[in-house]
């Protein structure tokens, strides 16, 4: 069966199934007959369970989600629920666990957490007009690229699903936010499909990567055309192959089928969503990479989210060349989104920068961060925007507030598209509206550089007050019991709801009224869901009950009758709670619908606009907050930046102020910077920082400096830190060796590499040779030639410097004071003469014993010299106070070899302790 098969279970189905004796999979995997020993409620469950083995089946039934089979006991042990039985009759029982409706996104939201797939099955018939079996129907499968629930969600962030196919020597990649309506993909030329794969999809980030399945599921060759079956034998393994990059990027893959995968299937499903009968107009007509992707999520998501494809009308076709390349090493050594200690947004660079006040700022801001841009009119147009924000503090001072009130208008509007918007959704968009209109209302003169922003942005004060006269202020948080519909909004509702209230004042006022009548000071009036409304009589007042009363109930405690006119009330009273129910949902649905069909297209368009306007206000804030400058940028090879200053460490430590450095680096002349000096002193941070302020000014923003002119970079590699890769079993060096690799193979001269501290996993004199020659392969090679940062310990590399035209030495100052070291943090030229790796330890808190004995071993080499000299002091250099043994003499010491012939297999642990005190005794006297 197909994604496209898959329907609502009705009661027809159920007949079918009882007529027909045909095989069934449960849960388990397991085998039954639909021999007629089935219930029609169990036929109907395992008919649904069938279309969705792989996932749990959320079983509506009444005011429950039900699970069963194998389900059930999974759902009881991942969310601690009690394990029951269900009594199908015929003599069947199967295991059971529930979850109450209103409760079930937050079990859901665990499940998906730890890796389930979850299908929630609705009653899509009133039980109530319902002759027989409720009609049932998954109505979504929730995995983690297709949660919808706010609650699941990180608010700034997307959450995208994402599909991936590879060719020989390409890769189609396409990816989808069904929150927010996106839908993009790509085509890309590559001589390593894998790594570029690998390399989009760790920009994108995705929540869900789906891969073809295997080949044992694939549709004969003959359905497809020669060069779709060439693509399709390199596809056999990417679920394999991405494993461990999911476990990396933590993202789940899921193999699916690969029916959907194919370019034909793809390309007809594609057509149809868009509602086009050729793709050209969005730009993948000729990317079958690209096309097969995309289709791939079209039909994932009408299995999963049908409704949330209402929101996809249209297509974008992008190209990575338009921005800087950006692989996983950078953007966990650049600690661009997260820390790379504690792993958290503190202490990364979008900590910094995120004076965001919408989600959908928030989620922009990320997006630019991942995505540096090489085109100078979109960066100018980026800084216009900033400046215009900086120099007007009262217009950042009026527009901040209102936006911190608009809420996440772009999410909203998608709920409503996919007809899952709540009321209290559509009160907060309201909300949204009118902080817009405020916001707008309020407004100065727009500068110039923000004008092509707030041209997108439109209050809609239509939107609002049509939300504000059909809905309350606080509306409940279903419409399972109605008053979420405001008084005046329906003529047939007030009237109902008069009725009632009529009704209710009737039955409110009845229990004074038949005191009065009766005499019976203790008559009460009350209600139960079995009996209705009902009079009550104590045992001592019943000969006094009126003839009209009919006896209802016998209680220990007295009798319950009922009258004529109290059933007819409460009919009026429960029906017309029906009534409102089913109008509320009527008139709800209703809205809800007008909202998707005539607005959403506009309130999306100025969400957008709102984004960006958000972003460019928080990158104005810092840096008015933090004084940045706007970078001049240009098509050139050099960097320059003057009194440049580390972006987080500067945040992180405002007690402590930050001592700012130069940084000239340029292709043409000083290509490569040789830094030297001691660990602790700041090289790392003078690293990353020129990293940072370059990517920095590339989204757009301004940058921690005095002034600065960077020359595009079309990619930023980084090789900083050791660390195993255990997975794979390389060690920390093989891993240095393996990123270093790609650095040489894929930098270019619009390229920054920032290396640090390569070698250092080797021998001395292994790393010192291959530090060299990357410097020299960074140097002389005319297809690399990258701008370059190279920071070592192996001085010996200065020399480069007098030999290679394009390299500069330089290091991290250091003074020394009464034998204490002071760093500076200063970069200045020349190549350092120590390291002050002793130091460094004393600081750490080595031991003073370690630290005094390190010093004199250190002086004894360096008094020796050469390398040959370094050898033989180390073998004649003792520990102090320490003996040396005559095992290391040239004549046998008797005590060593009388230990050596002891019989230790034939002592007994006596004798043994014996022998050993004497030898130790003896040894003592010596």
């Amino acid at each position: 069966m197909t994604t496209s098969d898959v329907r609502p279970v009705s009661r027809r189905d159920v007949q079918l199934s009882e007529r027909a004796s045909t095989t069934t999979s449960t849960s388990d995997g397991a085998s039954q007959r639909h021999d007629g020993n089935h219930s029609p409620v169990r036929l109907q469950y395992l008919s649904v369970k069938r279309q969705h083995p792989g996932a749990l089946l959320f079983f509506r039934m009444g005011d429950f989600y039900e699970m069963f089979d194998e389900d059930a006991e999974t759902a009881a042990r991942e969310l601690e629920l009690t394990l029951t039985r269900r009594d199908w009759g015929r003599g069947e029982k199967t295991a059971m666990a529930g979850v109450p409706h209103h409760a079930a996104q937050g079990y859901i939201a665990r499940l998906i957490a730890i890796g389930y797939r979850v299908a929630v099955c609705e009653q899509v018939s009133d039980p109530a007009l319902s002759k027989g079996l409720v009609e049932r129907e998954v109505i979504r499968v929730v995995t983690p690229g297709t949660i919808v629930d706010p609650a699941m969600l990180a608010a700034k962030r997307n959450n995208f699903l994402a599909a991936a196919v590879l060719g020989r020597d390409a890769v189609g990649i396409a990816y989808a936010d069904i929150t927010t309506g996106e839908f993009a993909c790509t085509q890309l030329a590559a001589t390593n499909p894998e790594d570029a794969l690998a390399q989009e999809l760790a920009r994108v980030q995705p929540a869900e990567v789906l891969v073809e399945a295997g080949s044992q599921s694939r549709p004969v060759r003959a359905q497809r055309d020669a060069d779709a079956d060439d693509e399709e034998e390199e596809t056999g393994g990417l679920a394999g192959k991405l494993a461990a990059l999911g476990a990396r990027l933590e993202t789940v893959v899921t193999p699916y089928e690969p029916r959907a995968f194919r370019e034909d299937v793809a390309r007809e499903r594609l057509r149809e969503q868009l509602a086009v009968a050729t793709l050209e107009a969005f730009g993948c007509e000729g990317l079958p990479l690209a096309v097969r992707a995309a289709g791939a999520i079209v039909a994932y998501l009408r299995e999963t989210q049908r409704d949330a494809l209402a929101q996809f009308t249209a297509l974008e076709t992008y190209s990575t060349g338009g921005f800087m390349t950006l692989d996983t090493h950078t953007r966990r050594n650049l600690d661009l989104f997260e820390s790379g200690r504690g792993g958290s947004v503190k202490g990364s660079l979008l900590w910094v920068l995120d004076a965001t006040h919408t989600p959908m700022g928030g989620r922009m801001l990320r997006r630019w961060l991942g995505e540096p841009l090489l085109d100078l009119a979109r960066l100018g147009k980026r800084q216009d925007g900033i400046a215009a924000a900086l120099d007007d503090s009262v217009l950042r001072a009026r527009l901040t507030p209102a936006l911190g009130k608009v809420g996440d208008l772009e999410r909203l509007t998608n709920r409503v598209l996919q007809r899952i918007a709540a009321p209290r959704d559509l009160v907060a968009l309201a909300g949204g509206l009118r902080a817009v209109e405020q916001m707008l209302a309020g407004l100065p003169v727009v500068p110039a550089g923000l004008a092509h922003v707030f041209a997108g942005v439109a209050a809609l004060p239509e939107l609002a007050e049509l939300i504000e006269r059909a809905l309350v202020d606080e509306p409940p948080l279903t419409l399972a019991d109605g008053g979420a519909i405001r008084a005046g909004y329906s003529a047939e509702l007030d009237e109902i709801i008069a009725r009632s209230r009529n009704a209710r004042q009737w039955v409110a006022e009845l229990e004074a009224k038949e005191r009065n009548r009766t005499g019976i000071a203790n008559l009460k009036v009350g209600y139960n869901k079995v009996f209705g409304y009902y009079l009550e009589i104590t045992n001592s007042q019943l000969a006094r009950a009126p003839e009209d009363y009919i006896r209802k109930q016998t209680l220990t405690t007295g009798e319950r009758f009922i009258t004529p006119d109290l059933k007819e009330y409460e009919a009026l009273i429960l029906n017309a709670q029906e009534k409102i129910i089913k109008l509320e949902q009527e008139l709800f649905a209703a809205l809800r619908a007008e909202i998707a069909e005539r607005w959403a297209e506009r309130v999306l368009r100025t969400a957008r606009a709102l984004a960006e306007l958000d972003v460019l206000l928080a990158l104005a804030e810092v840096a008015s907050r933090n004084n940045y400058c706007r970078p001049a940028l240009d098509e050139g090879d050099t960097i320059h930046i003057v009194a440049g200053r580390h972006p987080v460490v500067e945040a992180s430590q405002r007690d402590v102020p930050f001592v700012p450095n130069d940084a000239q680096i340029a292709t043409h002349d000083a290509q490569i910077l040789l830094l030297t000096g001691p660990n602790m002193a700041g090289k790392s941070t003078y690293l990353r920082q020129v990293a940072l302020i370059t990517l920095m000014a590339q989204i757009g923003s301004f940058v921690p400096a005095e002034a600065a002119r960077i020359g595009l970079v079309d990619r930023i590699f980084t090789r900083i830190g050791a660390q195993d890769d255990l997975a794979t079993g390389q060690s920390t060096f093989m891993v240095e060796m393996v990123e270093t690799a790609n650095i040489l193979h894929h930098a270019t001269p619009r390229s920054l590499v920032i290396l640090d501290e390569i070698g250092r996993g080797t021998s001395t004199y292994d790393g010192l040779a291959i530090a060299r020659a990357i410097v020299e392969y960074l140097h002389n090679n005319k297809r690399c030639g990258a701008k370059t940062l190279f920071a070592t310990h192996y001085h010996e590399l200065v020399e480069l410097a007098r030999t290679l035209p394009r390299v500069r030495a330089c290091n991290v100052a250091v003074a020394e004071e009464n034998g204490q070291v002071v760093f500076l943090r200063k970069i200045v030229p020349g190549g350092a003469d120590k390291s002050y790796g002793i130091h460094v330890a004393q600081l750490a808190g080595i031991p003073r014993q370690v630290v005094r004995r390190a010093s004199e071993v250190l002086e004894e080499l360096e008094r020796k010299g050469d390398a040959k000299g370094r050898r033989k002091a180390m073998r004649e250099m003792v520990m102090p106070e320490t003996m040396q043994l005559t095992l290391f003499a040239a004549e046998p010491d008797p005590l060593v070899e009388e230990l050596k012939a002891l019989p230790i297999d034939e002592l007994t642990p006596l004798e043994a302790i014996s022998r050993l005190y004497e030898l130790q005794r003896r040894a003592r006297e010596r």
